[in-house]
């Protein structure tokens, strides 16, 4: 099986894999940042398509920036609360991507897990 048909065949679980860290993570993710994340975690020799798409679609300074949830609605702030207390980490800290590499490919993610300066 050639590359290209592999990609083929694999792209409709990226695109699940995608839908799903967006359902998990919330309204806030965008689906271009969320495909983002997924292709790195998932494919990482196409960093530098990442890369390439982070460089043409800039949507604020690079890495991961946590957000406060002084802000969200009453129930958006109880439903991370009870993902936070069963899974202890957010939906991207969950995937386990390097901040140095998300920073490296020009990614702006929002986050609302616990930072690693608390």
């Amino acid at each position: 099986m050639t590359l290209h048909t592999t990609r083929w065949l694999l792209a409709p679980l990226r695109q699940l894999r995608t839908r799903r860290l967006m359902d998990q993570h919330g309204p806030t993710l965008p689906y271009d940042t969320a495909w983002a994340l997924i292709t790195l975690h998932t494919a990482p020799d196409e960093t530098d398509l990442v890369r390439t798409w982070a460089h043409e679609n800039r949507s604020g300074p690079p890495g991961v920036h946590h957000e406060q949830d002084h802000n969200l609605d009453d129930a958006e702030h109880a439903r991370r609360h009870r993902w936070l207390r069963r899974h202890g980490h957010s939906p991207i800290q969950l995937l386990h991507l390097d901040a140095d590499l998300i920073k490296s490919t020009g990614l702006h993610v929002v986050d609302w897990g616990p930072s690693a300066n608390r």
